[in-house]
């Protein structure tokens, strides 16, 4: 089977999407696409080093190109992995460009074409460079799709959801050779839903062994992972409802309670288990960690019963490891970022006010997830444990 573009064959492709952590994560749809129409396309990947351990193990690539970064911003502490003994060392653009040229790709699709992606893709010497709408970037491409432009194709909505669709409408100008399908006609006829699928850990178990061990949690017993850190105030649920919800948790839960903190948000109202470390400890069964490296946080993720996570990075690579999720969403849209209700045991939870959707980072009249009681939080929870089959299972009806 083969890709087409302008009627010359695919041998060997390249996916970027340089950041973030949770848009990576969504971008493996794209990969699998590709892999599903063609086994045999030579397939790699391009992103910043902080998140390219989220690619370990993916089966679809070949190879990953981290690229080095020295970013400044009010968010770029939150792309840290965590400690540097655990950190993907990138490559500087000079070397990666060369690496790039190297590989010989005979089409790269760029799922962010950005200034820096856009360059680099064609300084290394991609003839074929597929991107959304890039503005005045729009010369550096090839080929650009709009999303909108798959939208109007029906049954797209169904099995291309939000933001994963969003992606996937990156593929538009591809044809299929054997069904002689533009890939929008050729995605439909396959029927199968999208979802993000990250690599399998088989070493998560023995490794999160370690962590609980270290922590003074039973290694045997089964835990559920909290993931309160956001860069974002408007993304944070307030921390007196984490330590609600944490209770309930220990009242109900017969296991463990590990609570994750994130890069970047330590000191951040709610991000860094304060008001859970008390009262947590005096059950014995719950602990709050500092900051872990990217891999470790996986393997967390892998092995566990299920996760609460506001929105963000962790949430989405949850859902990729197949692990039942509850996801607490404030000002952005469920819809477009939490794509994968009814694909499997991931629920999300938003009160949505008049306000809603919107892009805020501050906001004085922020209601929205303060709004969501705890009580709320722990009964869905335990409903999708009580519906889950197991991980990348479906959920009971």
């Amino acid at each position: 089977m083969t890709w087409l573009l302008d009627d010359r064959p695919l041998k060997r492709a390249l996916v970027t999407r340089l950041r973030y952590l949770g848009d990576v994560v969504m971008s493996t749809v794209v990969v699998a696409a590709l892999r599903r129409g063609d086994p045999d396309l030579d397939i790699g990947y391009l992103c910043e080093a902080a998140h390219a351990p989220v690619l370990d193990g993916q089966p679809d690539l070949a190879r990953v190109h981290a690229l080095a970064t020295g970013r400044r911003g009010a968010d770029a502490r939150a792309r840290e992995a965590g400690s540097a003994r655990a950190r993907t060392v990138g490559r500087p653009t000079a070397g990666l460009v060369g690496d790039l040229r190297a590989q010989s790709y005979d089409v790269a699709i760029d799922l962010f074409f950005n200034p820096r992606s856009a360059w680099l893709l064609r300084l290394s010497g991609i003839g074929r460079r597929l991107a959304g709408p890039a503005g005045s970037r729009g010369w550096l491409y090839t080929h650009q799709s709009a999303a909108g432009a798959a939208r109007g194709h029906g049954g797209w909505e169904q099995l291309a959801p939000g933001g994963l669709g969003d992606h996937l409408s990156r593929l538009s100008p591809l044809v299929h050779a054997e069904s002689g399908c533009g890939f929008v006609e050729w995605f439909l006829a396959q029927g199968g839903r999208a979802l993000p699928q990250l690599g399998e850990r088989p070493a998560a178990r023995a490794n999160v062994a370690a962590v609980l061990a270290k922590a003074g949690l039973p290694v045997e017993a089964p835990y559920l992972v909290l993931a309160p850190g956001a860069t974002w105030a408007t993304k944070r649920w307030p921390a007196p409802h984490w330590a609600a919800l944490a209770a309930r948790l220990l009242e109900a839960w017969p296991g463990s309670l590990v609570v994750l903190t994130a890069p970047g948000t330590v000191g951040a109202d709610g991000a860094d288990g304060a008001g859970l470390s008390a009262g947590m400890a005096a059950a014995g069964r719950a602990v709050v960690l500092p900051v872990l490296p990217l891999p470790e946080v996986l393997d967390l993720l892998a092995a566990a019963a299920a996760l609460v996570s506001v929105d963000g990075g962790v949430m989405h690579a949850a859902v990729g490891l197949g692990t039942p999720t509850v996801a607490l969403f404030g000002p952005t849209d469920p819809a477009l970022w939490f794509p994968y209700v009814g694909n499997g045991p991931f629920r999300v939870l938003a009160t949505r006010p008049g306000c809603h959707p919107c892009d805020r980072h501050e906001c004085d009249a922020f209601i929205c997830l303060p709004d969501l009681a705890p009580a709320t939080v722990a009964d869905e929870l335990m409903a999708v444990l009580a519906g889950a089959t197991g991980k990348r299972g479906k959920e009971r009806t």
